[in-house]
């Protein structure tokens, strides 16, 4: 009985999970694009040894100060992070297809209608950064950056701002500011 029942999960799984890939690759109004480019998913920074060894220190030593001070639950919470963090980061970057259409923004798979977007600003300070970032309504990421690489950013803007309102005189976040300068 309970091997028909995990079959029959078995193969339900399997089904959704045809029908979504089915779903996702129909052609869309997003797949007519006025401009697209490639992008990474996210930053990744060359960090040395230096940044290593010194990074290294740092949890070594907040590790042993929970130790001391017996706060057992803030070492553990170091060490899952410090894990957590290497586990995600060394894989390399992915690249993404990022298409604007008529209709709205897509990064990868990821659709994000221009009905669901607030409103952009484009931050493009080279070398250091050349992004452009959406406000989404109604989502989980509220502020989404996607990188521009070589595109051209008046283009991106000229066109954005017919579908959408810009945001002026922002920058970047002092989160992204100091992910930036701590290379994490």
């Amino acid at each position: 009985m309970i091997k028909k029942l995990k079959e029959k999960f078995k193969q339900r799984k399997i089904r959704i999970a045809k029908e979504r890939e089915y779903l996702e690759n129909l052609p869309s109004a997003f797949d007519n694009t006025a401009i697209s480019w490639t992008a990474p998913e996210h930053i990744r920074h060359n960090r040395g040894k230096i940044w290593k060894v010194i990074v290294a220190s740092l949890l070594i030593a907040a590790i042993v100060t929970g130790v001391v001070h017996q706060a057992w639950t803030f070492s553990l919470a170091i060490m899952v992070f410090a894990i957590v963090y290497y586990l995600v980061n060394r894989e390399p970057t992915k690249d993404v297809e990022v298409s604007i259409s008529d209709i709205g923004i897509k990064v990868g798979r990821r659709k994000y209608p221009f009905t669901r977007i607030n409103s952009f600003w484009l931050v493009y300070e080279p070398p250091y950064t050349k992004s452009l970032h959406i406000r989404v309504d109604k989502d989980l990421v509220v502020d989404v950056s996607i990188q521009l690489c070589r595109q051209d950013p008046s283009e991106v803007r000229e066109f954005l701002m017919e579908k959408i309102p810009e945001r002026e005189g922002h920058n970047q976040s002092l989160t992204e500011l100091f992910s930036r300068l701590l290379k994490i």
